[in-house]
C-alpha cells in the first residue's frame, strides 16, 4: 500500500508542471479594424462551432478570449455592416496571440436595413431585461429630436404642451411624468437642466436609445418604476465631423455640429454643439375671453399664437483619453448652454398669458471613467460624476390681462399668474454621482454592484420678493434633498440560451423643507429571467420597488407647479411577458415582430393635478392604480428597396382607491375609472422605400411616410358632469424625401409634418401645430 502511494506521487510530481501549464490561460486577442484602419465597436469575434467562446469588441475595436486547451482554431468574425471573416490560428499552452482582424464593408443595403430590425434582438441576447435599442443613425437625415424618435416606439407617448421647445408628458405602458427616468450614457438627466430636455437634443446627437420597459437593472441606481430611457451618444473613437441646418415653418431654425478627434496617443477630445429657434406663432381653435365681464365665448376661433418664442443653445466639449492601461475612458466635460422662451398658457389652454417669459442657464462640469478587467479579470468599473450650478428664471411683471385674440385689459397688480410680481432666480444645485462594479466569475455567474446619489439643492434671489418667500423675508426657505440607491444582482446563465438574474435594491430619502425634514427608508426586489430559441426570445420579469418624490413633485417648479412635501414614495409590483422573433429569409427578406404584456399594481400613485385658474398644478398621491397593457411591433424589409413597420398599444389604467380618506371613509366616486389625460389605445404606421443610383451612381433617394394615430380618451375622470371634456381621436400624416450624394457625405431632406393639416390635441387638451414643412441640409465624414 506504500509503494502504491509512493508510486502515485512520484507520478503526481512528475506531471504537476505540465499540469500547471496546461491550467494557464492562453490568451487571444486583438483589434478588429476595417480596411481605412478604422476601429469596429461591437464586432462578434467567436470559435468556428463553438457557442461558449465569444467575444463583443468594445468601443475601441478591442477583443479578448480565453481558452484552456491547445490546438488549432478557427476565429470567426461577424458584423452586421461588414463581411464575415475566418481566420485560422495555431496556439500553444501559456501562449498570447495578438490577432488584429481587417473587416471589408458589405455593399449591399439590406445588411443595413436588417442593422434596423435585428440589432434591438442582437444587444440584448445576454440580458433578461424587457429592452428595445432604436438605432439612431437611420434617422440622423431628418429634423426629428430624440421625443419624436421615442414617440415611435410601442408602449411609449410623448406629449408636449405645444411647439417647439414645450413641456412634455411622457408615458410609457401607462406610466407618464417622472415614473419613467433618464439617463445620458447612463448618467441620470433629472438635474441636467432645461436644455437637455429630450424634445430639446438633437437626433444627430444620438448613436441609439436603448429603452426598458418595466423592470429596470441596477446598473442605472435608478428607482424608476415604469422604466428608463438611456440615451447613448457616439462614442466612435474615429475623427468624425458631422453638421447640420434645418429652417421651416413658424419661422424654426435647428442646428448641429458634432467634431471627435482622437490622437494617436489615446488623447480625445470632442465638441458637441446644437441650437433651436422658433416663433411657434401657429394657429389655435379656442374660445376667446371677454375681458370685460370674464365670460369666454361659445364659439371658437382660430387666434395665433404670440407669446411663444423659444430659442436654445448649448455647447459641451469632453477632454481626455481612451484605450490606457489605466483607463478605457477618462473623460471631463463641460457643458453651458442657456434658453429662453415666451410662457403661452397656464396648466391650460383657456388661461393665456402675453408678456409672462422663463430664461434659463446651465452650467455643468462632468467626469467619465470606465475601465475592463480593473486588477481582475472580468471585474469592470464605472464611474459617472455631474454638477449643475445653473438657474431658472422666470420673468412675469406685466400689469395686463390678456385674451386669445391678443387684446388686454390692466389689472391692479403686476403679474400674470396671479403670484405678484418676479425676476426671481431659482438656483437648482444637482450633483450627482454613480458607481457601478461588475465582476464576471466565469461564463455561467456574474454579480453586480451599483450606488447612485443625488443631492438638490435650491437658492433663490428675487429683488421684488415674490409670494412664496414673503411668508420668512429674514431667511431663505430651505429647500433641500438627497437620495441614495444601492443594488446588487446576481447572474446564473443555466444555459447558453437561458439565463436568470436576481437583484435587490434599497432607496433612501431626505428631504427637509424651511426647518422640518422627512426621512424615507425602502428595500425593493426582483427576478428577470430569458429563454432564446432559433430567432425566438422569451423575456419574464417581476418587481416589487418604489419610486422616490422627484424635487420638482417635492418642491414645485418655482412657477407653474407648486411642490407638495407631504408626497409619499410610490410603491409599483410591476410583471411583463415579453416574446419576440427576428429572421432573415432567403437574404432578401428580414423580419421582426414584439409582443409585450405589462401588469402595474401601484399604491401611493403620484399624478399631476391642475387646478384653480388654470395657472398651477401640484401633485398627489391618489392611491392604488392598477394598469394592465399589451403593446405589439413588427417590421419587415425587403431587398435595398422597401420596408415597413408598426405598433400598436392598448393600456387600461383605472383607479382602485375605494375611499377618499385613509382605508376608510368617503367612498370614492371614480373607483375603477379610467385614470384622466392618459391615452389608452394608439398606434404609428411607417413606410419608406429607396431608390439607387438616382441621376449619379451612390445617389440615394429615400421615401417615406408615417401615420400617428391616438383614440379619443377623457381629460378628466369620465364620472365628471354629464358631458365629461373629452380629447378628439386624431391621425396625423407624415410624409419625408431624402437625396444623399457625394458618397453619403451630404444629405438633404424636405418634410411635410401633419399632411393633412388635422387638428392635434396632446397633453392635458394642449393644441398641436397644424401643417408645417421643414427643410434640413447635413455633412457627414
Amino acid at each position: 500500500m506504500r509503494k502504491l502511494l509512493l508510486l502515485f506521487f512520484l507520478l503526481f510530481f512528475i506531471n504537476m508542471p505540465e499540469m500547471i501549464a496546461q491550467s494557464e490561460p492562453i490568451v487571444i486577442s486583438g483589434i478588429v479594424k476595417d480596411t481605412n484602419g478604422n476601429r469596429i465597436d461591437y464586432a462578434t469575434v467567436s470559435l468556428s462551432g463553438s457557442q461558449k467562446y465569444n467575444s463583443l469588441t468594445s468601443a475601441n475595436g478591442h477583443y479578448k478570449m480565453k481558452l484552456r486547451k491547445p490546438g488549432t482554431y478557427t476565429l470567426v468574425v461577424q458584423h452586421i455592416s461588414y463581411y464575415t471573416k475566418s481566420i485560422t490560428i495555431d496556439v500553444d499552452t501559456g501562449q498570447s496571440v495578438k490577432q488584429d482582424i481587417v473587416l471589408e464593408a458589405s455593399t449591399s443595403y439590406l445588411d443595413d436595413l436588417v442593422l434596423q430590425v435585428k440589432k434591438p434582438i442582437e444587444k440584448v441576447r445576454e440580458t433578461a431585461y424587457n429592452v428595445v435599442a432604436v438605432d439612431a443613425k437611420p434617422l440622423h437625415n431628418t429634423s426629428l429630436d430624440v421625443a419624436g424618435a421615442l414617440d415611435r416606439v410601442s408602449g411609449v407617448k410623448v406629449r408636449r404642451d405645444g411647439g417647439e421647445g414645450a413641456s412634455y408628458s411622457f408615458s410609457m405602458n401607462g406610466f407618464s411624468g417622472k415614473h419613467v427616468r433618464f439617463f445620458l450614457d447612463g448618467v441620470p438627466m433629472e438635474g441636467f437642466g432645461s436644455e437637455f430636455n429630450i424634445n430639446n437634443l438633437p437626433i444627430t446627437l444620438i448613436d441609439r436609445i436603448e429603452v426598458y420597459k418595466g423592470v429596470v437593472p441596477i446598473e442605472f441606481g435608478s428607482d424608476a418604476l415604469g422604466g428608463v430611457i438611456n440615451i447613448v451618444t457616439n462614442k466612435s473613437t474615429r475623427t468624425r465631423v458631422d453638421a447640420s441646418f434645418a429652417t421651416g415653418s413658424f419661422n424654426t431654425y435647428k442646428s448641429h455640429l458634432n467634431v471627435n478627434k482622437v490622437f494617436d496617443n489615446g488623447l480625445t477630445f470632442q465638441v458637441n454643439a446644437f441650437q433651436n429657434y422658433s416663433d411657434n406663432n401657429y394657429k389655435v381653435l379656442v374660445p376667446v375671453l371677454n375681458l370685460e365681464n370674464n365670460a369666454y365665448a361659445k364659439q371658437k376661433t382660430w387666434n395665433r399664437r404670440f407669446n411663444d418664442r423659444f430659442q436654445t443653445a448649448t455647447v459641451v466639449t469632453k477632454v481626455g483619453v481612451v484605450n490606457k492601461a489605466y483607463a478605457d475612458r477618462l473623460l471631463l466635460g463641460f457643458t453651458y448652454g442657456e434658453g429662453k422662451r415666451g410662457v403661452q398658457t397656464g396648466t391650460i389652454m383657456k388661461k393665456v398669458f402675453g408678456q409672462k417669459k422663463r430664461r434659463s442657464v446651465t452650467i455643468m462640469p462632468t467626469l467619465e471613467y470606465s475601465k475592463k478587467n480593473l486588477l481582475l479579470e472580468g471585474l469592470d468599473l464605472s464611474l459617472n460624476a455631474s454638477y449643475n450650478g445653473g438657474y431658472n428664471q422666470n420673468i412675469d411683471t406685466a400689469a395686463y390681462k390678456y385674451s386669445w385674440d391678443g387684446q388686454r385689459k390692466p389689472i391692479p397688480t403686476k403679474g400674470e399668474s396671479g403670484g405678484g410680481p418676479s425676476l426671481t432666480k431659482y438656483f437648482d444645485n444637482n450633483a450627482s454621482v454613480s458607481m457601478g462594479v461588475n465582476y464576471k466569475i466565469n461564463d455561467q455567474h456574474a454579480v453586480s454592484f451599483s450606488n447612485a446619489v443625488q443631492y438638490f439643492n435650491r437658492r433663490t434671489e428675487d429683488p421684488l420678493a415674490v409670494k412664496e418667500t414673503q411668508a420668512d423675508k429674514n431667511a431663505e426657505l430651505k429647500r433641500e434633498s438627497i437620495k441614495n440607491i444601492t443594488g446588487i444582482s446576481y447572474r446564473y446563465a443555466i444555459r447558453d440560451n437561458f439565463n436568470v438574474s436576481v437583484f435587490g435594491k434599497r432607496y433612501s430619502i431626505k428631504h427637509t423643507y424651511r426647518n422640518e425634514s422627512t426621512t424615507s427608508n425602502k428595500m425593493g426586489y426582483g427576478l428577470a429571467a430569458t429563454y432564446l430559441w432559433r430567432g425566438f426570445q422569451l423575456k419574464a420579469s417581476y418587481e416589487n420597488t418604489y419610486r422616490l418624490p422627484t424635487d420638482t413633485e417635492l418642491f414645485g417648479d418655482g412657477d407653474l407647479v407648486w411642490g407638495n412635501t407631504n408626497l409619499k414614495p410610490e410603491q409599483g409590483k410591476n410583471a411583463n411577458l415579453n416574446l419576440s422573433f427576428s429572421s432573415v429569409i432567403s437574404k432578401v427578406h428580414a423580419v421582426y415582430a414584439d409582443a409585450g404584456f405589462v401588469y402595474r399594481d401601484t399604491r401611493d400613485y403620484i399624478r399631476s393635478n391642475p387646478y384653480g385658474s388654470g395657472s398651477r398644478a401640484n401633485s398627489v398621491n391618489i392611491g392604488g392604480v392598477e394598469s394592465v397593457g399589451f403593446n405589439f411591433e413588427g417590421r419587415y424589409i425587403y431587398d435595398n428597396f422597401i420596408h415597413l413597420g408598426g405598433s400598436l398599444t392598448t393600456q387600461n389604467i383605472r383607479s382602485k382607491q375605494k375611499y377618499t380618506i385613509g382605508s376608510y371613509g368617503v367612498e370614492n366616486p371614480y373607483y375603477n375609472e379610467r385614470i384622466p389625460n392618459e391615452p389608452y389605445f394608439f398606434g404609428s404606421v411607417d413606410a419608406g422605400v429607396t431608390f439607387e443610383d438616382v441621376l449619379k451612381e451612390n445617389n440615394n433617394l429615400n421615401l417615406s411616410y408615417s401615420l400617428r394615430y391616438i383614440h379619443r380618451y377623457y381629460y378628466d375622470f369620465a364620472g365628471i358632469g354629464a358631458h365629461p371634456e373629452i380629447i378628439p381621436s386624431q391621425a396625423i400624416h407624415d410624409l419625408s424625401a431624402s437625396y444623399s450624394l457625394f458618397n453619403n457625405k451630404i444629405h438633404l431632406t424636405v418634410e411635410a409634418n401633419n399632411l393633412f393639416d388635422k387638428l392635434a390635441y396632446d397633453n392635458y387638451s394642449f393644441q398641436k401645430p397644424g401643417r408645417s414643412f421643414m427643410f434640413k441640409v447635413r455633412y457627414s465624414y
